[in-house]
């Protein structure tokens, strides 16, 4: 239907990719393998791209803020530990490991990820504990090796 809607020029791409993405993207699959190249909306194309790389750098960046954020009410709240916490913790560390093996080249930018989320994650930590945002350190006391390793909790330092 959306292709004989393309021919017979009633629906543009660009009016398909506005309107209805998955239909957008699907039509532009199906070009793609028939080797209908003149006939790719390029410049959608490459805007989809270019936001799959963003989508995929703000899931890291989110799993990141969480698990930093876990981490530091394990530290400062050691008498409300949980499994639960444990748990979110050990899930932050799993979703970040799926991110990176899917999109390697994220790993580059983990250092200025965790500096850029670890104000917000004190944000949120401060907001969820009660505990001022001064009482935290200014930058996040862990490196990346300890915020990825598996086994590592703050009370082990």
């Amino acid at each position: 239907m959306i292709r004989n809607a393309v021919k017979h020029g009633t629906v543009t791409m660009t009016a398909l990719y506005d309107t209805d993405l998955v239909a957008w993207a699907r039509e532009q699959a199906d070009l793609a393998r028939r080797g209908s190249v003149n006939a790719l909306d390029l410049a959608n194309i490459a805007e989809e791209l270019e936001s799959m790389g963003r989508s995929e750098r703000r899931a890291l960046a989110s799993q990141i803020r969480r698990l930093t954020a876990h981490l530091l009410k394990w530290r400062y709240q050691p008498d409300r530990r949980s499994r639960k916490w444990k748990s979110s913790i050990r899930d932050a560390r799993d979703q970040i490991e799926r991110v990176l093996e899917d999109s390697p080249s994220l790993a580059r930018e983990l250092e200025g990820i965790i500096k850029d989320e670890y104000p917000r994650a004190v944000r949120w930590t401060s907001d969820e504990t009660g505990i001022a945002r001064r009482a935290f350190p200014p930058d996040c006391p862990w490196e990346r090796p300890e915020l990825l390793d598996p086994d590592f909790l703050p009370d082990q330092e």
